[in-house]
């Protein structure tokens, strides 16, 4: 199952992966900072387990900060993945 939830930077989606977890991934054209985009997510998962009358329960996550670029090499969105867990 693949939902698509729309957040303030870009979409981020949800997808069920083993036992019962989800996995989000987000990006962001507006957020330097991958502990920000991993926050965004949390909320998004967070609004995805409550309409099944649940709260998300974070069990892994990474993230990595934007990085500028010039010309010669393109810069790097804010990025981060959570796996959570409805409970």
């Amino acid at each position: 199952m693949v939902l698509a939830l729309a957040g303030c930077a870009t979409e981020s989606f949800v997808t069920r992966t083993r036992d019962g977890a989800f996995v989000i991934t987000g990006s962001s054209t507006s957020l330097h900072s991958g502990t920000d985009e991993k926050a965004r997510l949390v909320e998004d998962a967070n609004d995805y387990c409550q309409r099944h009358g649940k709260s998300a329960v974070v069990i892994a996550s990474s993230q990595n900060d934007a990085k500028p670029g010039n010309l010669a090499a393109p810069g790097k969105l804010a990025r981060a993945t959570i796996e959570f867990r409805c409970q």
